[in-house]
Order: C-alpha cells, then sequence, then structure tokens
C-alpha cells in the first residue's frame, strides 16, 4: 500500500504537469506510454502466440509522428497496417499465422487508437478543462468503488474476472466520480470564465457515464488478461503493475468523453 501511494504521489504531479504543457509534450508523452503499454500486451501475447512486434511498434511509432494524417485518414493507414501485416505473413510463411496477424493489429487499435482520443480532446475548445474528466472519471470511480466495496459490497459484479470488485462498489464509483465532477467545475468556474456553469449538469452526466464506461474499460483488460493466465501486464508502476493496468480504464473512458463533449459542444455552443 506503502509503495502504491508513492508511486502516485510522484506520479500525479506529472500526469498534471504534462497535460498542463498540452501538445505536442502531451504528444510524445502519450505515444511513449503507448510504446511501453505494446510492449506489455505483446508480452503477455507472446505467451501464446507470435505477434509481429517490429510491425506493431512501427505503426504506432508513425501513428504519433504523423498524428493529424493518420487520425483524419484512419481507414487509410489502417488498411496500409493490414496489408503489411498479411504481405509479412506471406513472405515469412509458416512463421506466422493468421492468428499472430490478428493479434499484432488488435493492440495497435487498442492502445495507439485508443489513447489518441486524450489528445484529441485536449485539443477541443476548452480542452484544458474537459481532458481532465478522463481522469476523474477513471480514478474517482475506482477510489469510490474500492472504499463504497469495503464497506459495504456483496453482491460480485464479474467474478470470474475480477473477484474483488462488486455491484455496490460499481455504484458507489459512478456516485463518488459524479460528485468530484461537480466539485471540480464549481471551483473551475470560479476562476475561469471559459466554462459556464450552467453546464455543470452536462459535466457531471458526462462523468457518470465515464466512471460506468472506465468499469467496463478495466474489466476488458482483466478479459484479455485472464485469456493468458497473467496476474498483471507489467510491474514499471510500483504497487500498480504495469501501464496498461493503470491506465485500461482510460482506454474506454477517452473515447466517450470526447464523443460527448463534440455532441455538447455542437449543441448547445
Amino acid at each position: 500500500m506503502i509503495t502504491r501511494i508513492m508511486t502516485s504521489v510522484i506520479g500525479i504531479p506529472l500526469v498534471i504537469a504534462i497535460i498542463i504543457a498540452g501538445n505536442p509534450w502531451l504528444q510524445y508523452v502519450i505515444m511513449a506510454v503507448s510504446l511501453i503499454a505494446m510492449y506489455e500486451i505483446y508480452h503477455v501475447i507472446k505467451t501464446r502466440h507470435k505477434p509481429i512486434v517490429f510491425l506493431g511498434y512501427g505503426a504506432v511509432i508513425v501513428h504519433y509522428l504523423a498524428f493529424d494524417f493518420v487520425m483524419t485518414h484512419y481507414s487509410i493507414y489502417m488498411t496500409m497496417v493490414t496489408m503489411l501485416a498479411l504481405t509479412i505473413l506471406v513472405i515469412q510463411y509458416p512463421k506466422y499465422s493468421i492468428t499472430d496477424v490478428a493479434l499484432t493489429l488488435f493492440p495497435i487499435i487498442y492502445v495507439s487508437l485508443l489513447f489518441s482520443f486524450i489528445i484529441l480532446l485536449r485539443d477541443v475548445k476548452d480542452g484544458h478543462f474537459w481532458v481532465w474528466l478522463i481522469a476523474i472519471s477513471a480514478w474517482g470511480c475506482d477510489t469510490f468503488a474500492y472504499f463504497t466495496g469495503k464497506a459495504i459490497g456483496k453482491h460480485k459484479l464479474a467474478p470470474q474476472l475480477s473477484p474483488k470488485k462488486t455491484v455496490e462498489g460499481s455504484i458507489g464509483g459512478v456516485i463518488g466520480a459524479g460528485v468530484i465532477g461537480y466539485v471540480y467545475t464549481v471551483i473551475f468556474t470560479h476562476y475561469s470564465a471559459l466554462i459556464v456553469r450552467e453546464q455543470v449538469i452536462w459535466v457531471v452526466t458526462t462523468v457518470m457515464l465515464g466512471a460506468l464506461i472506465s468499469q467496463v474499460g478495466d474489466l476488458a483488460a482483466s478479459a484479455i488478461k485472464r485469456y493468458f493466465n497473467q496476474k498483471d501486464y507489467g510491474y514499471i508502476l510500483p504497487g500498480h503493475g504495469g501501464i496498461l493496468d493503470r491506465f485500461d480504464s482510460f482506454l474506454f473512458v477517452a473515447p466517450v468523453i470526447y464523443i460527448i463533449v463534440i455532441l455538447i459542444q455542437n449543441t448547445i455552443g
């Protein structure tokens, strides 16, 4: 527990500084985080299969170095990557199987694409406000779910994937994240006029939905680990495990919040 707390004490200020700095620093950091996450998930996959790891790493690097083009023409980009993977399959057959190709491509989408929405959200109007909703939804929910589950948790949420998670904890996490979202909005709007307080209901709703989705993201990452009989993705964060162990919920929350914010801004301005 002490190790976990110390990692948070050191890591949270770094996260704050990077998000405040914005792009391109945020983009570079997300690229580095994505590469570490790719290493972790490929390491897990390699316990059973042979992913084409050099293609995966290369695809992630190109993704972030040519970020605007890739995100604007993502279908073209992934078509090229897929065709390249299949070409490698043909040239080096039977070294790789079609399953290896599929498990090469999946992490590229799962990691680099979903992480990209953090960068996209930071760049929208008032993005310096909205981007924090990702952390509030994911980590706020995780914290409140833990303490609520410890206090009153009785009914298992997904016993085969995460035996300690409870329905009561899940509900407590969503409500707790919503409370943090409300407090955050009130404090922020006290110092900045960029976000009007009248939108607080949208913020709280977004956070609570994000909190609900964050639990799906966490369980999805657990499902992958369970399939490969792995406890953690890595050990780079003492007390927390790997990058994917700590940020798995971000992968689901970031796209959801980005979509909601775009809809809000296009609807009510």
